[in-house]
């Protein structure tokens, strides 16, 4: 049984989905993926059903962590198991998808009114916001059941493999080990941004913003090692996976109100809402590339030979 809690050589607590610089690699990630599927069965199962939500939420996120450490050792794990267990891990989160988004639009619409409140009267959008409430009761009411059940049981599964994998005798405890799953995704990231600077679409956006988070959580997975500059690297990308996301997140709400007519019949308040997404976005979009051209403004190569340096530095 691996424990869940790591700690420092001098006894400090370390939180439970980092690295710890004094433990082999193999076992720590062994480790920190039972944390996670362990907390994320939690996350399904509130003690208080208002926190649904937020624990879908939450569940959410620590799948793509684990998505992000699956990516890590990739080469070493073979491309099949890496497929199998990222396939069960998206297609777990994408079951629970419907009832974050419709969450996620009302707080998006919340806050971009607050954001204009200075030129928009304090009843505007009240009605879109209570047909997005509206349908985020319905989704919600949607996945309580067997969709929560199966998430859990897929989760469960996963937990048992994971626990049973002979990770020891199949990922080697060196920097190697996780070179190319970090140059695989610094890389992509790296093109996303290009595609981006070039077009920016919302499934450009939405693909970088992928990748975004990946690097994030492989930071700080392993910031332990040189906490000064990964912990460095790791806040800059959150910001930047901040940025995204809610550009994303407001892309998905304009997208609902054109598709969805009936949610504001008022057409001018309709487009006055268009409009305002559409001028935030591209105050988002203008922040997301300053901040990406700094934390991609290396050649992958050299980016991988650099968190090499923090690994070497930190496992003396």
């Amino acid at each position: 049984m691996y424990e869940l809690a790591a700690r420092e050589p001098d006894g400090t607590r370390l939180p439970a989905r980092v690295s710890a610089p004094d433990r082999p690699l193999p076992s720590e990630v062994q480790r920190i993926s039972l944390h996670l599927l362990d907390r994320t069965i939690a996350d399904l199962r509130p003690d208080d059903p208002s926190g649904f939500d937020a624990g879908i939420h939450s569940a959410r996120k620590k799948m793509k962590r684990l998505r992000g450490l699956l990516r890590l050792v990739r080469e070493e794990i073979g491309y099949r198991s890496y497929r199998e267990e990222n396939v069960v891990l998206r297609d777990t989160a994408r079951s629970l998808s419907a009832v974050r988004d419709a969450w996620v639009s009302v707080a998006t619409l919340r806050s971009l009114r607050e954001s204009y409140a200075d030129l928009l009267d304090p009843n505007a959008f009240v009605t879109p916001e209570g047909w997005l409430l509206a349908r985020h009761q319905q989704r919600r009411r949607s996945v309580t059941g067997a969709v929560v059940t199966n998430a859990i049981t897929n989760l469960g599964s996963a937990s048992s493999r994971f626990a049973e994998y002979p990770i020891e005798e199949t990922v080697r405890n060196d920097y190697q080990a996780i070179a190319p799953g970090i140059e695989r995704v610094y890389r992509r990231g790296y093109r996303a941004m290009a595609r981006v600077a070039e077009s920016a679409r919302v499934e450009n956006l939405h693909e970088w913003r992928k990748r975004v988070k990946y690097l994030r959580f492989q930071m700080e997975t392993l910031a332990p090692l040189y906490p000064p500059m990964l912990k460095a690297t790791a806040a800059g990308l959150d910001d930047l996976g901040e940025l995204l996301g809610d550009d994303h997140d407001l892309a998905v709400l304009a997208d609902t109100i054109i598709e969805h007519p009936e949610s504001c019949r008022n057409e001018r308040e309709r487009w006055m809402l268009i409009a305002l997404i559409h001028e935030r976005r591209a105050h988002l979009q203008s922040r997301a590339l300053s901040h990406g051209t700094a934390l991609y403004g290396e050649k992958p190569k050299t980016f991988v030979h650099r968190i090499a340096s923090y690994w070497q530095a930190g496992r003396r």
